[in-house]
């Protein structure tokens, strides 16, 4: 058998290929980015980098993008950096003994921008329109809280049907727990109007961009900026190009206009823009269906063991990723402990040759039958991100260096999740949610049968899943967790890949802009211009 090569080598023709994809239209002039703050003092005006129009701004939704409702609309609590939970709407909260009843006091004299009380009469309304909805399913406490109520003005309490210690950190996402105006719906219950109680309001939301205006009557710290203009610039490049010619203020996020490790390299070392990174909070990972060649283990650990990790975070992404170790990054609260997934290719033979494939030509046989995975991945990049073919076209690299064939199969993204839920495929790529979404969210969506696509779902993951949602104190909730991942990585359920980066570019004269805590939040309160 030929000696594996390095990654990094077998990537040289994949990583041309992704900065070719990643040049976008070059020069082309940045679409809805003028240059123009609409009559507004520039120093006092933001103009953001969007990638697409920010849908209908309904937090109970799943349409409108992530840090439009951030600005707006407000949780209560708030979730800080290192996941550390912090009062919002609510100024307090009290847990009963038996952690089936969950007491929140709210802020006195909060209003919503249209003038409506934040009472306890606003929070169960905008509760009821979710909980116990079948839509939010993926979010358990949409399942475990039995009742809302709302004993005074002032107070707010859940009865949940059994502990749950997630809750509390599930209380900060942003859909679909933030707080609307009871008046912003119509009589039959559907969304009119974007109206919050957040440091910003909404003035206007089109297809090329939205506008939002500090909120005068906003009961924390006000902004000292006045206005922010988000324009929407399709084309990922284009977004760079505005940045770089001062079209645009700031860009980046996953969720708000994203930068790719190439374009992030474009921009660095420039004096007028400045290139920040925030620790990563997103695994990328490699899932298996078992209900093909991968349901052989001896496949799975062959597999693992092919794929240089810390090669592909170098040749891919640049180095702006970091090899993962867990299923989780470090940083993610309750992520455990690394662990034992080496890069050992001599390893993956041996485990294939002690399962009877051999090798014939290129690819193993094992009973007449060539070992070939099908990899499925969407045909095209979401906006901002590592082309899949790429990504692709390495995993293939690696795994073909010990005998395993890989059909890589494109569709297009919705064919994609369709047939990634009903098992056509072999091998495909998973993420986690990040924060504040984890560890429980993505618990429950990777490895329970709650969720479309498992990553690794088995009688004994629902267990542990439940072992770790509702563990009662936070060693045994840790001991939980790890177990959990203990027993996936046992079962070579998976890979883990890398830990996705975090990239925001900001122009020089923006002054107090920090990476937000998480991918889904955008504060903007210190910032200022000039």
């Amino acid at each position: 058998m030929p000696r594996p090569r390095s990654l990094v080598a077998a990537l040289a023709v994949s990583l041309a290929f992704a900065g070719a994809c990643s040049s976008g239209s070059g020069g082309a002039p940045a679409s809805g980015a003028s240059g123009s703050t609409s009559g507004a003092s520039a120093s006092t005006t933001l103009r953001i980098g969007l990638s697409a129009e920010s849908g209908a701004l309904d937090p109970h939704a799943f349409t409108g993008n992530f840090l439009l409702l951030d600005a707006i609309y407000e949780p209560l609590v708030t979730y800080g950096e290192n996941g550390r939970l912090e009062p919002g709407l609510a100024e307090s909260w009290t847990v009963a003994k038996d952690g089936k009843q969950v007491t929140f006091d709210l802020r006195d004299g909060v209003r919503f921008t249209d003038g409506a009380p934040v009472d306890a009469a606003a929070v169960k309304w905008n509760f009821d329109r979710w909980v116990g909805n079948e839509r939010f399913s993926f979010f358990r406490a949409s399942k475990v809280i039995t009742a809302v109520e709302a004993p005074d003005p002032d107070t707010v309490v859940l009865k949940l049907s059994e502990p749950y210690e997630p809750l509390l950190q599930e209380m900060s996402i942003v859909r679909p727990v933030r707080l609307l105006s009871p008046k912003s719906v119509a009589a039959d219950g559907r969304f009119q109007n974007a109206v919050g109680t957040g440091a910003w309001k909404l003035v206007s939301n089109t297809a090329t961009g939205a506008v939002l205006e500090r909120n005068d009557g906003y009961w924390g710290q006000k902004p000292r900026l006045k206005r922010l203009e988000f324009k929407v610039i399709p084309d990922s490049q284009a977004r760079i190009d505005a940045m770089a010619n001062g079209e645009l203020d700031l860009a980046g996020g996953p969720y708000l206009a994203p930068i790719t490790p190439v374009e992030a390299r474009s921009l660095s070392g420039r004096d007028d823009v400045k290139l920040l990174t925030g620790a990563p909070d997103v695994s990328i990972m490699l899932g298996f269906n078992p209900k093909g060649p991968a349901g052989d283990k001896a496949v799975r650990e062959a597999v693992i063991k092919s794929i240089d990790t810390a090669s592909l975070a170098k040749a891919l992404f640049l180095g702006q990723a970091r090899p993962a170790r867990r299923v989780f990054p470090p940083d993610v609260p309750d992520s455990g402990t690394d662990l034992r997934l080496g890069f050992d290719p001599a390893g993956a033979a041996g485990a294939l040759d002690a399962a009877g494939y051999t090798l014939g030509g290129k690819t193993r046989v094992k009973d007449g039958k060539p070992l070939s995975l099908r990899l499925l991945i969407p045909a095209a990049p979401a906006e901002g991100q590592l082309d899949p073919r790429t990504m692709a076209a390495a995993i293939a690299a690696a795994l073909g260096q010990v005998g395993i064939g890989v059909e890589i199969t494109p569709v297009d993204a919705a064919a994609y999740y369709d047939e990634r839920a009903e098992g056509r495929y072999d091998i495909t790529f998973f993420e986690t949610l990040g924060a504040p979404y984890d560890p429980s969210s993505s618990i429950v969506s990777l490895f329970t049968g709650d969720a479309r696509a498992p990553l690794w779902a088995t009688p004994a993951t629902e267990d542990l899943v439940d072992k770790a949602l509702f563990a009662r104190d936070p060693a045994s909730r840790a001991t939980a967790y790890q177990a959990l991942y203990d027993a996936v990585a046992a079962d070579a359920g998976f890979v883990p890949l890398v830990y996705r980066p975090r990239l925001w570019a900001v122009r020089g004269e923006v002054r107090g802009f920090a990476v937000p805590a998480t991918d889904v939040d955008l504060d903007l309160t210190g910032v200022t211009i000039g």
